[in-house]
């Protein structure tokens, strides 16, 4: 079987239930959050604590499980639930109880780990951009909303954890 199947040619994709424009809506926000998991693959690369590496894997299929639920485009269809959210901020809440309270502005460039989840954080907050444009037009998930949210705190306190502790 080829990789490639020229259905593409013409600018079109498909959702689930129907074939659209790669520049539609849908396809901007899952096409950020394919790139905000490949960036947290990255960062993954620079990083040896187990919890972590487990955090991130776990945040990779929700982002992975968010982009099939934007691609269903049936708001009947939510896949993102208030547990993930609840999951998220515990997890933020962990790392950030090792940090002291920020009183500056700061730039996250200590550790490689810590600029490669900065670089996760400024993507996935592009992905909540998009994803509120695409609210806008349709009814969206307001858990996805809420987990991305969540998402770009957690990266950046991620960030400062390996800068500032680790």
């Amino acid at each position: 079987m080829k990789i490639y199947t020229k259905r593409g040619d013409k600018g079109q994709t498909d959702l689930f239930n129907k074939r659209v424009s790669k520049a539609d809506q849908h396809m901007m926000v899952n096409g950020t959050l394919d790139e905000s998991m490949a960036v947290i693959l990255m960062a993954k690369h620079y990083i040896r604590l187990e919890e972590v590496i487990n955090d991130l894997d776990q945040i990779h299929a929700h982002l992975f499980s968010m982009a099939h639920e934007i691609a269903l485009n049936d708001p009947e269809k939510s896949i993102t639930t208030n547990e993930n959210v609840v999951w998220i901020e515990s997890r933020l809440d962990h790392y950030d109880s090792f940090l002291k309270p920020l009183t500056r502005f700061i730039k996250l460039d200590q550790t490689k780990a810590g600029s490669w989840l900065n670089l996760a954080r400024v993507t996935v907050r592009r992905a909540e951009r998009e994803l509120v444009r695409l609210g806008e037009d349709q009814p969206i998930n307001e858990c996805s909303l809420q987990y991305i949210n969540r998402l770009s705190d957690f990266l950046f306190t991620l960030a400062r954890y390996f800068d500032e502790v680790q």
